[in-house]
C-alpha cells in the first residue's frame, strides 16, 4: 500500500511540474506575441538577448525572484531543445546574459536577507549614548557617520577600513593605487560667507560651516570624482550632516591624521587611534539593537551591519515619497537592486496607511534643506577594471 501511494505522490508532483513547465512556456510565448517577435525560438544569437529581456521583465515588472526566473529559462530552454536549436539561458555558461540576471539577482536577496534599515528608535539611542561618550569614541564616531551617511548613503568602502590597522587600497590595472575612504582632501567646508574654510579650530564648533562639498573620489559604480554638495540643518543641529561631517574632519585631525590618511577614525579604550571597520559598526549597532527592540531574534539582530545604514538611506526616500530617478541618483545606484532593500517598507505602509500622511515631514526633519541635493555628473572611468 505504501508504495502505491508513493507512486501516486510522484505522479502528482510530475504532473504538477508538467503544468507549470507549459504556463511558462505560454508566458514567453505570449510576451513574443506582444512584442511582434515573428518566430519565439531559432538559432540566431539574438535570441539569448531576447530570453534575457523576458527574464529581465520578469524581474522587473513581476519582481520575480532569482529561483522562480531560472524556473522559466529552464522552461524557455526546453521549448528551443524541442526545435533542436541551442539553448538561449545556459546556466553552466557564466558569460550567458541570462545566466548574468539571476545570478545578479540571488546576490542581492542575499544582501537583503542580511541587511535591515536602522529603526528610528536606533538612532535616538545612539545618538543619546554619543552625547554621552567621549567625542572620540567608537560610538560617537559611528554615530557621526549614520548621521552624515543616512543623507549620503554611503557604501561602506567609501570611509571604513576592512581591519582597525591597516587602509584598504584599489589597484588599477595599470598598477596605480588609491585609498578607496575619504581623505580630508575630498571634503571642502564653506562659512557663513561662501568662504572655503582653510582654518579649523580642533576643539570644536564654535563658528561651524553652512554647507560642505563632498567628492567621491573612486567608487564602485565607476564614476570617480563625482560630487555632492550638503548644506547645514541649523533646524536640527545634533542630527545636522555638515556638523556630523565636520566633526569627523577634525577628530581626524585631532588624532594625527595626515591629508592623505582616512578620515573614519576612533580612539579605543587605551586611548590608541584606530580605523573605524564594518565590524566594528555592526558591533555598535547590534548592541544599540538589542537594547532598542529585545524581541528581535539573533538572527534579526545579526542583519543589522555596515550596510543598514546605506539601506536606510534608500527606505527614508521611499517613504517620503521621492521617485526611483532620484533615490538611484541621490544615492549613486546605477541599477534598480536597491528595490529587495524596500520590500519590508512597502508591507509596513499598506499596513500603516495612515502613518505615510507624516512621512514626508518626517523626511523633511531628517533630511532638512538637503532634500533635493544631488551628486553631479561625471563621465564612467573605464580604465578602473573590477572593483
Amino acid at each position: 500500500m505504501g508504495n502505491f501511494v508513493d507512486a501516486k505522490v510522484a505522479r502528482l508532483k510530475q504532473g504538477s511540474a508538467i503544468e507549470t513547465e507549459r504556463f511558462r512556456q505560454a508566458q514567453y510565448l505570449n510576451w513574443c506575441k506582444q512584442k511582434f517577435v515573428p518566430d519565439p525560438c531559432g538559432d540566431e544569437p539574438g535570441y539569448e538577448r531576447l530570453v534575457a529581456y523576458f527574464v529581465e521583465n520578469l524581474m522587473l515588472d513581476c519582481n520575480s525572484r532569482s529561483a522562480t526566473a531560472a524556473g522559466y529559462a529552464q522552461s524557455i530552454n526546453k521549448l528551443f531543445e524541442y526545435r533542436n536549436f541551442p539553448i538561449p539561458a545556459n546556466p553552466s555558461d557564466r558569460e550567458n546574459m541570462t545566466s548574468k540576471l539571476i545570478h545578479m539577482r540571488e546576490r542581492e536577496e542575499n544582501i537583503a536577507r542580511r541587511r535591515s534599515p536602522i529603526s528610528k528608535e536606533m538612532f535616538v539611542e545612539i545618538a543619546n549614548q554619543a552625547f554621552e561618550s567621549d567625542r572620540d569614541s567608537a560610538i560617537s564616531v559611528v554615530f557621526d557617520w549614520i548621521t552624515l551617511g543616512r543623507v549620503a548613503g554611503f557604501r561602506v568602502a567609501e570611509y571604513a577600513q576592512t581591519t582597525q590597522n591597516k587602509i584598504d587600497e584599489f589597484e588599477y590595472a595599470s598598477g596605480n593605487r588609491v585609498i578607496k575612504a575619504f581623505i580630508p582632501s575630498d571634503w571642502k567646508f564653506y562659512d557663513k560667507q561662501g568662504c572655503l574654510m582653510t582654518v579649523h579650530s580642533l576643539d570644536g564648533l564654535a563658528d561651524p560651516p553652512t554647507k560642505m562639498k563632498l567628492t567621491f573620489r573612486i567608487q564602485k559604480n565607476r564614476q570617480n570624482g563625482q560630487s555632492i554638495t550638503f548644506v547645514a540643518d541649523d533646524k536640527h543641529p545634533n542630527i545636522c550632516p555638515v556638523r556630523a561631517a565636520y566633526r569627523i574632519f577634525l577628530r581626524a585631525k585631532r588624532l594625527g591624521q595626515s591629508d592623505d590618511q582616512p578620515m573614519a577614525v576612533f580612539a579605543n579604550h587605551q586611548g590608541i587611534t584606530k580605523y573605524l571597520t564594518a565590524n566594528k559598526i555592526a558591533e555598535v549597532l547590534q548592541s544599540i539593537a538589542k537594547t532598542c527592540h529585545p524581541d528581535l531574534t539573533r538572527d534579526e539582530i545579526m542583519r543589522f551591519t555596515s550596510h543598514s545604514i546605506r539601506v536606510w538611506a534608500v527606505v527614508l526616500l521611499d517613504e517620503a515619497g521621492m521617485n526611483a530617478d532620484f533615490i538611484k541618483s541621490r544615492l549613486r545606484w546605477m541599477g534598480d537592486s536597491y528595490r529587495l532593500y524596500l520590500r519590508d517598507t512597502a508591507v509596513l505602509q499598506a499596513k500603516h496607511i495612515s502613518a505615510l500622511e507624516n512621512s514626508s515631514d518626517e523626511f523633511v526633519k531628517l533630511f532638512g534643506e538637503n532634500r533635493t541635493a544631488l551628486p553631479d555628473i561625471v563621465p564612467v572611468d573605464d580604465a578602473m577594471g573590477s572593483y
